[in-house]
């Protein structure tokens, strides 16, 4: 199993780096895309790394905004076979709210919801033996605050992100979960992958969402909160980056020390 950043807020030399995230998973004898950042960047970056996007069997848009789908139709003109998953209510309208910059569109492009390459999921989807995406994480444990600026269609009420989904890999017992940005919580991401599967995870990849947007500012509460909570599934190593923001992966790697690590553009793991 091999999973590669293909797309994150920050890069290696020579690579693309934006306000995105997208992976290149390697698993279970099938190559998939998961997230394809804001824009085409992720294209680029996956040429400078010997990585073939056309190549995909399967493409999944974690949820239903411009940083994580950007790069969607793209997508669909590099890889002419590969159906995307996305989950039902991904295409409907999202918007930020954050104080002194009024409404803002984060959504994906509604042009492209008619495509005949999409597949909307539910709760569950197996796209082949051991690679299965699962959504509905419930329960409001260490869930960040950052969230109450992100609104759905009536741009009032928060996002509740029943449009996000996130993917667990289990390649011969070796087991991996792939997240977004963890808008319903790392914690309660992982804690309904549990139900799934009662063998913890032994990688755990993606943003978990604990950056203050427009500040360098840390939560340091829940930041400190998350990372006990994380510390205590046995073994798991957290690969991490996008929207944990800089200020707070800090803070985590002080608290969790090699337990955490931040994931660059460029970067690949190996399980």
């Amino acid at each position: 199993m091999k999973i590669t950043c293909l797309v994150d807020n920050c890069a290696l030399d020579g690579l693309a780096a934006e306000h995105g995230l997208s992976f290149w998973v390697e698993a279970c004898g099938r190559k998939l895309l998961f997230d394809m950042g804001a824009s085409a960047a992720f294209l680029g970056n996956a040429r400078a790394l010997g990585i073939d996007v056309a190549a995909a069997d399967y493409a999944v848009v974690s949820h239903g905004h411009y940083d994580h789908g950007g790069g969607l139709a793209a997508f669909l003109e590099a890889n002419s076979r590969a159906k995307v998953y996305i989950r039902s209510g991904a295409f409907a309208a999202h918007y930020s709210n954050r104080p002194g910059e009024g409404t803002r569109y984060i959504g994906l492009d509604p042009e492209l919801a008619g495509s005949g390459r999409l597949v909307e999921t539910g709760e569950a989807c197996e796209l082949c033996p051991g690679l299965t995406l699962f959504s509905a994480a419930r329960g409001g444990e260490l869930r960040s605050g950052a969230n109450d600026v992100l609104t759905g269609p009536d741009r009032v009420t928060p996002d509740p992100f029943e449009h996000e989904q996130d993917l667990f890999i289990n390649e011969g017992g070796r087991r991996a979960l792939i997240a977004g940005c963890a808008h319903r919580g790392i914690v309660n991401i992982i804690n309904r992958l549990s139900n799934i599967d009662p063998e913890p995870p032994a990688a755990v990849f993606g943003g978990m969402h604990l950056a203050i947007p427009g500040t360098e500012d840390v939560d340091e509460a829940l930041v400190a909160a998350t990372a006990a909570r994380l510390l205590s599934v046995p073994g798991a190593v957290y690969y991490t980056g996008h929207c944990t923001g800089l200020p707070s992966y800090a803070l985590l790697r002080r608290l969790m020390g090699e337990r955490v690590q931040y994931l660059r553009a460029g970067e690949s793991v190996c399980l």
